[in-house]
């Protein structure tokens, strides 16, 4: 703001009078601000300290440090190793304007161990971009173990603080790009939506299921699920996490392989539509367990599941996706079953299985439980 408020003021120098100490007050303030902008641009300073292993070839540590210099790294020592050397990295400055200082190791073999990796002289690409993440995402990004997504176990506590909150609003009948548009607007990180899937959200219909109550990541999975999409968390270099929305891959979206009841629709690739319980089912859903006796005849199988649901207490969402691709249409697929006592999972699970489906109980990012019924 500052340096703009400058350079506004010197482009009025022609129609504004001003003395030459004030024009070089002016000038003086703002190549100071100059500078400073592009000190905080400036890439954070990394120096280097490398320990040398023994039966090392003697020109090895050269060639190394001519390495590291065509690479833009300047303040290299070489040593020979001591006890208890390891390669380990650690900011020597703030937050703000960090100072990395890198202990590595050159092997006998003449390979390179750095907190987080090991390298060859042959390996340059690597290397070069080992310290372009170092400078984007700092120390931590570097020597922290990285899981699902590729993320630190810090970021994907935050990502999943983030998708915990259930959904606040109503959304059956909406379109999926207003749906879309109302989670931007409470979730923390920005979602992103790559060409081929925002076709897909423009021209969708309404979404078919009610999902007000269900934890954010839960119900974005399922709606974009439906449409074939799916979403997945990103850390760009040097930037936040996002959630990036796309086209799920047709191995996934084919109906032979859309898993069995109790497994996980998506991969690893993508954002699971819930998780598997840590609870037995008669502790995490008691309801399921009661018992009535029940007879159907003459309905189809969504009026009987429309019958069964209000009982079982807790969600039950559908797999459309799965039901369209195998041609079963719920309200003209006509189930039947004769009198008996029945659980309310058993009874659910008869009815299902006339059409060759399956309820699989899952929780929500929040520990609820809900129904996932599929293929």
């Amino acid at each position: 703001m500052l340096l703009q408020q400058l350079v506004t003021r010197a482009s009025r120098l022609t129609t504004q009078c001003y003395t030459f100490d004030m024009l070089r007050v002016l000038t003086i303030n703002l190549i100071v601000v100059l500078a400073s902008t592009t000190s905080l641009a400036a890439t954070p300073p990394v120096e280097v300290e490398l320990a040398t292993e023994q039966g090392l070839q003697i020109t090895a540590p050269h060639e190394w440090l001519q390495l590291l210099a065509n690479l833009g790294i300047e303040h290299v020592q070489i040593r020979g190793i001591r006890w208890g050397d390891e390669p380990r990295l650690e900011n020597r400055g703030t937050a703000s304007q960090p100072n990395y200082h890198l202990v590595g190791v050159i092997t006998a073999r003449e390979q390179l161990r750095l907190p987080g990796g090991t390298y060859s002289r042959g390996d340059r690409a690597m290397l070069k971009d080992y310290f372009e993440r170092l400078s984007a995402d700092g120390a931590e990004a570097m020597t922290a173990p990285h899981g699902r997504f590729g993320l630190t176990e810090k970021e994907i506590n935050t990502v999943f603080a983030d998708l915990t909150p259930a959904i606040d609003f109503e959304t059956k009948g909406q379109p999926p790009r207003a749906i879309l548009d109302r989670l931007q607007a409470k979730l923390s990180g920005k979602t992103q939506v790559d060409g081929a899937a925002n076709q897909v959200v423009e021209s969708a219909s309404p979404f078919a299921d009610d999902l007000k109550r269900v934890s954010r990541g839960t119900g974005l999975a399922i709606v974009l699920r439906n449409y074939g999409l799916a979403f997945r968390p990103d850390k760009p270099r040097g930037a936040p996490v996002v959630y990036r929305i796309e086209v799920m891959d047709p191995a996934i979206i084919g109906a032979s392989t859309l898993g069995k009841p109790g497994k996980p629709i998506a991969t690893d690739k993508y954002w699971p539509i819930g998780w598997e319980p840590d609870k037995p089912p008669g502790e995490l859903a008691p309801s399921l367990f009661e018992s009535l006796s029940a007879e159907i005849d003459g309905y189809s199988l969504a009026e009987a599941i429309a019958a069964i649901e209000p009982r079982l207490k807790l969600p039950l969402y559908k797999d459309h996706l799965a039901l369209a691709a195998d041609k079963i249409e719920p309200t003209k697929l006509q189930v039947k079953l004769a009198r008996a006592k029945f659980s309310y999972k058993r009874l659910l699970d008869r009815v299902l299985a006339q059409a060759h489906l399956g309820a699989s109980l899952r929780i929500d990012e929040s520990g609820a439980p809900f129904l996932w019924v599929v293929r």
